[in-house]
């Protein structure tokens, strides 16, 4: 809850005015919870999020991706996970990548009139106070159904001994050192370019296992059974993994996944202490964790310790896939919810990732309130705990499918209120001091007034939350990017408001106590 006083500055009253001003009191408290949702082009079972198919002109998928955060604002989240990198691709201009066939329909082909999607949509979505979280699929090289012909830039022509042709899949191993490192400078550039709020990865670290029939004689028959198809790394074994003293495979392509992630936390804050790390794993870390769970093995199978990374600290913000209504099998939602929270040393941010899409799943559909039943939940478990509510919806487009259908249930109820994303203080505890709020009144007298705001101390801001309190006595609430600093106050959300308090948040989310003026 963020603490309040009166803090008056720059009060300007007009006399003679048509009512007596109100006396100026302190806003309510806005509520902390990270509402997000992963946005994506990839198709699913009739959802494509941004950009809504390949080939579309800069001008229409700019126009596309306006609407798409101007619905996410208006549905009450307040961030959006954007699909930069999907296969070994950008939608971003980098020397690092080729562009995404996803925009122009052939890879390695820029927009035309050029323009820079990662930037404008940062801009956009700052724009409307939404957070942007820029998304990357770290080891999966390519999707050959969807990306088409290997543009000469990628990583599959330029490096070929790094490629691992897996079942169906292409992928880059992460057993070659430099592999990891080159996919590692492709997120830094983007930590060290753009002025997104955060880094995510999923969990495309090794593959999922695909599996193959295969045809025996047994007794003189032939017998048909299934069995794993092993990921083809031989030669990254024995140059890295026995090399470097390893005498179990398992374990060492774990520790190549730990080296990743720890890398990336620590250079992304050496590049820029404050961004966010983000990390999505497989809901399950091992079975029979905690007793009862049973399900995939993400440990063992996919080689993700994310158990460790948690432990370790090296991430700001955990995403568990926990694709399970509440109530189901083994009661996975909320067993795993508790268990994740329960091995986080550093306290870092557990937030959910919910199957939001799997309400349109056919007869196997779950009822529209299962998303609405998860988030109650999650806040549920947190009352009396100092751990903050937070979820990420998969996908942005289930929100908004059937005319709007779940947002509008979501609205009604789980988000009436808006809320902030909550503070990260072991990034930076420091607590900005109240900001300057100069009030300027426009030339004619019955129009709105111009607020300009300033840091009230040399603690970095990067939020202002605005607050304006109208006639009928009822609060607005609006985020407003620091680097913007002069409104007018009617553009703050109440058309004709009697007090705005305005709040500094510093980059780690931390908030001051507000300065209330009337405009």
């Amino acid at each position: 809850m963020i603490r309040r006083i009166f803090c008056l500055a720059a009060l300007a009253l007009l006399a003679g005015a048509s009512r007596p001003p109100l006396p100026l009191v302190a806003p309510p408290p806005v509520p902390r919870e990270f509402r997000a949702a992963w946005a994506t082009p990839i198709w699913d079972r009739g959802f494509r999020d941004w950009p809504s198919k390949a080939g579309l002109s800069p001008d229409e998928q700019r126009a596309e991706l306006r609407q798409m955060l101007d619905k996410s604002a208006a549905a009450g989240l307040n961030a959006v996970i954007l699909h930069v990198r999907i296969a070994g691709d950008a939608l971003y201009p980098t020397p690092l990548a080729p562009w995404s066939a996803f925009l122009s329909e052939k890879q390695g082909e820029a927009p035309k009139p050029a323009y820079d999607p990662l930037a404008y949509a940062v801009a956009e979505a700052h724009a409307r106070g939404l957070q942007l979280h820029a998304w990357f699929n770290p080891f999966r090289a390519m999707m050959p159904p969807v990306t088409g012909k290997a543009a000469a830039t990628h990583v599959t022509r330029t490096h070929p001994e790094w490629i691992r042709k897996y079942g169906t899949q292409v992928w880059i191993d992460p057993g070659e050192p430099a592999a990891r490192k080159l996919v590692l400078e492709t997120l830094l550039d983007v930590a060290k370019r753009y002025d997104v709020d955060g880094i995510h990865i999923d969990d495309y670290f090794y593959p999922y296992r695909e599996a193959r029939t295969v045809t025996r004689r047994v007794r003189g028959k032939r017998v048909r059974s299934r069995e794993d198809i092993p990921f083809p790394d031989d030669k990254t074994w024995k140059k890295y993994g026995k090399a470097e003293g390893f005498t179990d495979r398992d374990a060492w392509r774990r520790a190549n996944i730990n080296d990743f992630v720890e890398q990336l936390y620590k250079q992304v804050k050496a590049v820029k202490p404050a961004m966010l790390v983000g990390i999505s794993p497989f809901g399950i870390w091992r079975p029979g964790n905690p007793r009862g769970i049973t399900g995939l093995d993400s440990y063992s199978e996919i080689y993700a310790d994310s158990k460790k990374w948690l432990a370790e600290g090296w991430l700001d913000y955990l995403v568990p896939q926990l694709y399970w209504e509440v109530g189901s099998t083994q009661d996975r939602f909320r067993v795993l919810d508790a268990w994740w929270r329960s091995v986080n040393p550093h306290d870092r941010h557990v937030w959910p990732g919910l199957y939001t899409s799997h309400v349109y799943y056919g007869r196997d559909a779950w009822p529209k309130g299962a998303i609405r039943e998860q988030i109650m939940s999650i806040r549920d478990s947190r009352i009396g705990s100092p751990d903050v509510p937070g979820h990420v919806h998969f996908r942005l487009g289930a929100l908004f499918a059937e005319n709007n259908r779940l947002a509008a249930d979501l609205l009604s109820a789980a988000y009436s209120e808006r809320a902030i994303v909550p503070a990260f203080p072991w990034l930076g505890a420091a607590v900005p001091a109240p900001p300057v709020v100069t009030v300027t009144k426009l030339l004619h007298a019955d129009g709105p007034s111009s607020l300009t705001i300033a840091s009230g101390d040399a603690t970095r801001v990067r939020w202002w939350l605005i607050q304006t309190r109208g006639r009928d006595g009822r609060w607005t609430t609006t985020m407003r990017i620091a680097a913007d600093a002069k409104f007018a106050s009617n553009m703050l959300g109440t058309a004709d408001p009697d007090e705005v308090a305005v709040t500094s948040i510093s980059t780690t989310g931390v908030a001051s106590l507000p300065t209330l003026v009337a405009p």
